[in-house]
């Protein structure tokens, strides 16, 4: 019996199945919006981390007054972490090696983390999501 005579033996050249190129096209600007969105998240908090040690530091504060460096440190210790996993979540996409990563990350980006670039992360996630669902995309990350 040849590939012809079996109906449910897949030719090489599946239409359902493209190349790892067209799924890595389709996911290229939901990744790199990830990325540039958590990048401009890490700089702000860095800046404003930098902006409340310098008001905390300053020659008249007292010194018996609360430091709020200490709180906006842990904060910025929690958004960092969020950010860095956006971030590895995003390569994840680019090298199509964790589905339900990607998936996860996606989902992660749809929670608006108090910040003004995470507003900018709700389209890349949902966007992300979309494309996730797609049939040659899941298959791109199921050859690998």
């Amino acid at each position: 019996m040849t590939s012809t005579d079996n109906p449910y033996q897949a030719s090489l050249s599946d239409p359902i199945a493209p190349t790892p190129l067209v799924a890595r096209r389709q996911l290229l600007p939901v990744a790199i919006g990830l990325l540039v969105t958590s990048i401009l998240h890490i700089l702000g908090w860095l800046y404003f981390c930098v902006y409340v040690f310098s008001i905390a530091t300053r020659e008249g504060a007292d010194a018996n007054e609360p430091n709020p460096m200490v709180v906006y440190c842990m904060y910025y210790g929690i958004s960092a972490l969020y950010c860095f996993l956006l971030i590895t979540g995003a390569f994840s996409m680019l090298r199509r090696s964790s589905y339900l990563w990607a998936m996860t990350v996606c989902i992660l980006a749809l929670i608006p983390f108090i910040g003004p670039c995470y507003f900018l992360a709700i389209p890349f996630g949902l966007w992300g999501l979309l494309i996730l669902r797609r049939p040659e995309v899941r298959y791109s990350f199921a050859r690998l």
